[in-house]
């Protein structure tokens, strides 16, 4: 009996720490990483086990990291917690907490919100005309090989629902500052434009559905198909033959996809609902295949669905999508998504063959990165082709 008692929590010891061990190998055992929870980190690649990465701690930490990004529980963990948060202050970590709760639920990146009211600007104002006059010397490289230059403004979800930004964000008098300058500038250098929030703004309250969503920050199937509709004015201005672009529109059960971008990163439980959602479906003007041009864009990523939608509707044979220039390349054909390779060769080559080249801005990033960087590429090749020319003639 002695021997049984003295025996007795050693053999409960040991079934502890092997079912530890059991739980911990199984834990370390390698499983593919959950991706059900959109823009989170995902955990680093497998390190190889040698003795410096032990010794530095990386294999451990990478092995803890992908142990966890396993774990069968850990979506439902965190949703829930996230699910807390949000009900209980209107706030999440997620995203790097930049996802703002405005009136009525609207969600708005805060980026757009300290740049629509004037807090932080990312563009020079001032800066602007200067801007404006070397987008047009792009435009005209481009016209002189015989190509059509569209730069498309794209409005931001601020200045659509103003009223819905949140009190505690103090927008001053000179809120709303870039645009006014960027149209201004756009205008007075001869650039050939698409005004999206002057082509939305026309339809304010005529169509029975917001152009933004709750959800999403991007504008919204109705606002891409307006926005495509004036695009396809500007190609038929500089005499690019296109046909009429037209669409049937319906009420969507709710708001799905790119309408949720914003609400799809919280990682809620339970999503906030939508408001009255249109579903748009374009009214394609030839058989697969086919279309009357060909499109490379350098975009934020507004011009994505606008470029999809293009497709969808057999006006554009195909759109290439350097987004970001580029963090996102992407083709479009027959309304179909498919990825790309992207290096600075790819990109001009493919602007230089495009019978349409579109560089497309959001109205806050006017005059900013993606631009510049746009404007880099071309006139790189521009000053090339300026030195070539002359030393072709003088060998001629």
């Amino acid at each position: 009996m002695r021997a049984l008692l003295t025996w007795t929590p050693r053999i409960l010891a040991l079934a502890v720490l092997a079912g530890l061990g059991a739980i911990g190998a199984s834990a370390l055992k390698e499983r593919p990483a959950d991706t059900s929870l959109l823009g989170m980190q995902l955990p680093p690649d497998k390190i190889a086990l040698t003795p410096a990465a032990l010794w530095h701690g990386e294999y451990q930490k990478a092995a803890e990291a992908r142990a966890a990004a396993a774990l069968p529980p850990r979506p439902a963990i965190v949703r829930a917690y996230n699910q807390a948060q949000w009900n209980a202050f209107g706030t999440s970590s997620m995203a790097s907490g930049s996802i703002i709760r405005g009136r009525k639920g609207a969600l708005f990146e805060e980026s757009y919100i300290e740049a629509h009211c004037g807090l932080k600007l990312k563009v020079d104002v001032a800066a602007m005309p200067d801007y404006a006059r070397r987008l047009r010397r792009a435009q005209d490289w481009f016209e002189a090989r015989g190509q059509k230059f569209v730069y498309v403004l794209a409005p931001i979800k601020t200045t659509w629902f103003p009223d819905l930004v949140p009190a505690s964000y103090p927008c001053a008098a000179k809120r709303d500052s870039v645009y006014p300058a960027a149209r201004r500038a756009l205008t007075e250098a001869g650039i050939h434009w698409v005004d999206g929030r002057a082509t939305l703004e026309a339809q304010r309250g005529k169509l029975g559905y917001e152009m933004f969503p709750r959800n999403g920050i991007h504008w919204n199937q109705l606002g891409v198909a307006l926005a495509a509709r004036a695009f396809v004015g500007e190609l038929n201005r500089q005499g690019l033959a296109t046909p009429a672009l037209d669409w049937d529109i319906a009420q969507a059960p709710d708001e799905v996809g790119l309408d949720r971008d914003l609400s799809s990163l919280l990682n809620l439980r339970q999503p906030p609902k939508g408001w009255k959602a249109p579903a748009v479906t374009p009214r394609p003007v030839g058989p697969p295949g086919s279309g009357a041009f060909t499109v490379t864009a350098v975009n934020d990523s507004f011009f994505d669905p606008l470029a999809l939608f293009l497709t969808q509707a057999r006006l554009a044979r195909r759109a290439r999508n350097y987004g970001y220039l580029t963090l996102a390349p992407i083709e479009y054909r027959d309304g179909v998504a498919y990825p790309l390779t992207a290096t600075p060769e790819i990109v001009l080559n493919d602007l230089i063959a495009s019978d349409v080249v579109v560089l497309e801005q959001v109205e806050s990033q006017t005059g900013g990165l993606v631009g510049r960087r746009f404007l880099d590429l071309v006139e790189t090749e521009m000053a090339r082709e300026a030195v070539s020319k002359p030393a072709a003639l003088k060998h001629s």
